[in-house]
């Protein structure tokens, strides 16, 4: 089953003649307004898995839908929350568009935390005012890691010579009040939770977890973000034992963990096998589930909800779960590579479905679990190597730190080049573990630490100039953000999101459909979903969602040489609501603003907004305001009329009906950018 026609679209083309869709909402439909009847209450529960967007966009009606039908809610999977989704923009009406590319660099809600290398102090940088509070915390000894929770609010530092790990709360975060968010901006504050244990190394954040492995017990400490939210410094975390051992734990969907296996010998020779031997899953209790040796030397961890990598001498051991199936793989490196290849390493995000693991000697490779295949990405040598990197808050892009202090920003799915700079880090640059520079991003900006120069700078994450800079005394290496990351407090049950000033679907933009990029990975995990259920033709699945992915590059590729067509001055977009913010960050537009910016609340816009639409249209003079299939135009229409702007209908919400140029996805996106271009060129 699936709700909006573009995802039965999707799932036809994945699932081939293996499947049948049902589709819940027809062409034309709109996902904000449906109301299920009985036949779909019936369908829901024979279902064997129904795909949704997520994101609130449909979280409304389908609740409801599955509890009438007494439907297993696990059979739920929202693709949106694997999409690297964003927060809803704020157009401004009154600005200056003077950004091209659409950019705006707007106030970052939020604080940096930095770590020292050298001292146990850790400094405090507030992003909104510009203060530096110099060694704000002492934190017992130089943090080993330093990483914010996936919301944002809390940050987590491992101090290992002290024996502790140490949770803060930074401060700025969205308070649920009912039918919206309040933003709240306190001081920072060090909980006082019970992280003690003998030499804490490891630590893992995923989606709802952080991990804490201690190597000299053996115990792991897990933290949940929503539990820290209800109960602050009274958390008491839940711990589980797997031995004593350089070891880590890395926290996957459905209350599992995948954690290093303790080697056989450790007992008798602590010193000699103090490395694991491989890993295995268990749940939360430490009951293990299934285990996977072979993994000589293991090092670096890293996940993606439902798969686990670990580094090894030799390459890295994949450990990997669906719905309870149990697989593991041990992937080896390019023909060529040196007899003591070893990955130290490792960097995953979720709904991305391969990983970047790192070796000093080596260099940087690519991961690609369902093909068992690694690329060397970034070959290293003595005069250059890769020292360094960091996943976007977002899973977008990918962040590298060269020995020569240049730093590279790749796309993380496709792994074009981004942006590069150099030049702005003390030279020569430091590469140790404890002195290199780490990355960080937030909403709009990446920050860098340069420990030599005793500096933290702020670049665009457009182009990686330096926008800003903060003198930290000391040695500034371990860096975190926390604030406001696009993500709010009111998770559902279905990796949604509740509550949106102006808008019902939450802080999170569901429309990802705009991007082609973003549905390449939803595609990934209908085939994984799909593979899980009827295994044996999983090979089946994956190769269509590869051909089908291929065309989507091919899309993205056609739309940004049309959309080349439109001088940047020119792309320029009002629109009925707020559902095309994921084209103009792909393409370089910019919307001004929704003409209905509370779709779904049942308020109808003040006269005051939409005679300010009027006059920023006329103002800039706007050819065209672009109505949606599935939302009333009465409002465009009259802007339209009062600006003599066209009025431009786009597909939005729904494929068209069948015969229209625009039933499947591939033509309603050609048809939305031909008439975009079409009337701004």
């Amino acid at each position: 089953m699936t709700t909006t026609t573009f995802v039965a679209d999707w799932a036809g083309v994945v699932g081939g003649d293996r499947v049948e869709v049902f589709g819940l909402i027809l062409a034309g439909g709109d996902p904000h307004s449906f109301m299920p009847e009985a036949r779909d209450i019936a369908k829901s529960a024979d279902a064997d898995v129904v795909l949704t967007v997520g994101l609130r966009l449909e979280a409304d009606w389908l609740e409801e839908l599955v509890r009438n039908a007494s439907a297993d809610e696990s059979k739920i999977v929202a693709l949106g929350a694997s999409v690297g989704p964003v927060e809803f923009a704020t157009a401004d009406l009154h600005d200056d568009h003077g950004d091209e590319g659409g950019h705006a660099s707007g106030m970052i809600m939020g604080r940096l935390l930095i770590g020292d290398g050298e001292t146990g102090m850790m400094s405090v940088i507030d992003l909104e005012h510009g203060d530096v509070e110099q060694d704000a915390f002492d934190i017992g000894s130089r943090a080993g890691r330093i990483y914010s929770t996936e919301n944002g609010r809390f940050a987590i530092a491992v101090s290992t010579d002290a024996n502790t790990a140490h949770v803060f709360d930074g401060g700025t975060y969205l308070e649920a009040r009912g039918d919206h968010f309040d933003l709240v901006e306190s001081n920072i504050e060090r909980l006082g939770i019970g992280l003690s244990g003998e030499r804490p190394v490891h630590l893992y954040v995923s989606t709802e977890r952080a991990a804490v492995f201690h190597d000299g017990s053996g115990d792991v400490a897990l933290l949940n973000e929503h539990e820290l939210e209800e109960e602050g410094s009274n958390y008491v975390p839940p711990v589980l034992n797997a031995g004593p051992h350089h070891g880590a734990a890395v926290p996957l969907d459905g209350d599992l963990l995948a954690i290093t296996s303790q080697h056989p010998d450790y007992e008798s020779a602590p010193d000699d096998y103090r490395l694991p031997i491989g890993a295995h899953s268990s749940d939360l209790d430490g009951n293990i589930i299934y285990s996977a040796d072979g993994c000589e030397g293991l090092h670096g961890d890293a996940g993606n909800g439902h798969t686990a990598v670990f580094g090894c001498v030799g390459g890295v051991l994949v450990l990997e779960e669906y719905d309870g199936h149990f697989h593991d793989d041990f992937i080896g490196p390019p023909a060529g590579s040196p007899e003591d290849f070893r990955l130290t390493s490792v960097w995953g995000y979720p709904g991305l479905d391969h990983f970047f693991a790192l070796g000093s000697a080596v260099g940087l490779y690519v991961v690609e679990p369902e093909d068992r295949a690694m690329e060397q990405f970034i070959p290293a040598s003595e005069d250059l190597r890769p020292i360094n990197v960091s996943m976007s808050h977002d899973g977008e892009a990918l962040l590298v730190v060269m020995s020569d202090s240049e730093l590279r920003m790749y796309d993380a799915h496709d792994l074009d080049l981004l942006a590069s700079a150099d030049d702005f880090l003390t030279d020569p640059v430091a590469t140790g573990f404890w002195a290199r520079p780490h990355v960080v991003t937030a909403p709009g900006a990446v920050f860098i630490t340069d420990s030599l120069g005793s500096e933290v700078m702020q670049l665009d994450d457009l182009d990686l100039e330096v926008v800003n800079h903060w003198d930290v005394d000391g040695n500034p290496t371990k860096i975190a953000f926390v604030g406001i990351v696009g993500q709010d407090e009111g998770h559902d049950d279905h990796g949604g999101y509740g509550g949106h000033e102006g808008h019902d679907h939450g802080s999170l933009d569901p429309h990802f459909w705009f991007d082609p990029i973003r549905v390449k990975t939803a595609i990934t995990v209908i085939a994984a979903r799909l593979s899980a259920i009827d295994p044996e033709h999983r090979s089946v699945y994956l190769q269509n969602a590869a051909e089908y992915g291929r065309e989507l590059d091919e899309l993205h590729a056609w739309t940004q040489e049309q959309v080349n067509a439109v001088e940047p001055e020119n792309r320029l977009l009002v629109t009925s609501h707020d559902s095309l913010f994921y084209s103009a960050e792909a393409y370089g537009f910019e919307v001004i603003g929704p003409v209905i910016p509370s779709l779904g609340t049942g308020v109808e816009p003040s006269a005051e907004h939409i005679a300010g639409m009027v006059e920023v249209v006329r103002e800039h003079g706007i050819p065209a305001v672009f109505g949606e299939t599935t939302v009333s135009e009465r409002l465009a229409q009259a802007v339209a009329r009062e600006t003599g702007a066209e009025l431009v209908q786009l597909y939005s919400g729904s494929l068209g009906p069948e015969g229209s140029g625009a039933d499947t996805y591939l033509p309603m996106v050609r048809t939305n950018v031909e008439r975009i271009v079409e009337v701004l060129k």
